[in-house]
């Protein structure tokens, strides 16, 4: 059965996305769950619309990986959106 996953480790994936998205605008909308061992994390990150594919995909392998190193058996999975088309709720201020 799936669980809601601690606050502490809320906390961490929290602190993780924001010192490690430099670049980014924002991250919202960040959900977490627990089924066994796997920690499972979505949430969407803001850049500017400019950004190249390329650079985005530096973000978040920057934060998959260092979200993974702090939550052994964790999924990430990251929906960029560009500046004028964020939903802003949730935020986490980078």
């Amino acid at each position: 059965m799936d669980v809601a996953v601690p606050k502490d480790i809320q906390q961490t994936i929290r602190e993780v996305i924001a010192v490690n998205a430099e670049g980014a605008i924002e991250a919202h909308d960040i959900r977490t769950r627990q089924a066994g061992k796997m920690t499972f994390i979505d949430f969407h990150l803001v850049v500017p619309g400019t950004m190249t594919v390329e650079t985005a995909h530096e973000i978040c392998d920057r934060i998959e990986e260092t979200i993974g190193e702090d939550v052994p058996g964790a999924r990430v999975t990251i929906h960029v959106e560009p500046e004028h088309k964020a939903k802003h709720s949730g935020i986490v201020v980078l």
